[in-house]
């Protein structure tokens, strides 16, 4: 019949075992991609609250400002941050404790070109890269000015 014909050439068929493999490959993608987005962050959390570290970076930036946060049921709420920008480290946020005043006076006493400490966790620190490449910031924990120079 004319109506079964394949406009352009003819109809491709797989086998059955190229097809499994096919399906065994998008199910491990989704199972990837769920592990990543569901899965991972609660795992890093965890791995970052027992396994501190503090890493020396140059900062050339802090911003006072607010992060928003959501919930699956549509609510949310406002957090004032501290954003430092390094060339060395990337983006870093403190949000832990802050008000909005705080916040304020820690952007403000940044002195530009100066390096600083920030206690962040293992997982977080050793990640900077990736969230760097993904527009993330890494929250950290404490920032000080650094002792060493």
């Amino acid at each position: 019949m004319q109506g079964d014909r394949v406009i352009g050439g003819s109809e491709r068929k797989y086998s059955r075992s190229v097809q499994w493999v096919a399906s065994l490959l998008v199910l491990a993608l989704f199972a990837i991609v769920l592990f990543l987005f569901l899965v991972g962050p609660e795992i890093l959390t965890r791995y970052d609250k027992a396994h501190m570290t503090t890493i020396s970076c140059k900062v050339t930036a802090a911003y006072a400002g607010s992060a928003s946060t959501r919930s699956l049921k549509g609510g949310g709420t406002s957090l004032p941050q501290v954003e430092y920008r390094s060339p060395d480290c990337g983006n870093l946020v403190l949000s832990r404790g802050l008000t909005a005043e705080v916040a304020e006076k820690r952007a403000a006493e940044v002195v530009r070109g100066e390096r600083y400490d920030f206690r962040i966790g293992e997982g977080s620190a050793r990640l900077r890269g990736l969230f760097q490449a993904v527009g993330v910031a890494p929250d950290v924990t404490a920032v000080r000015a650094d002792g060493g120079n």
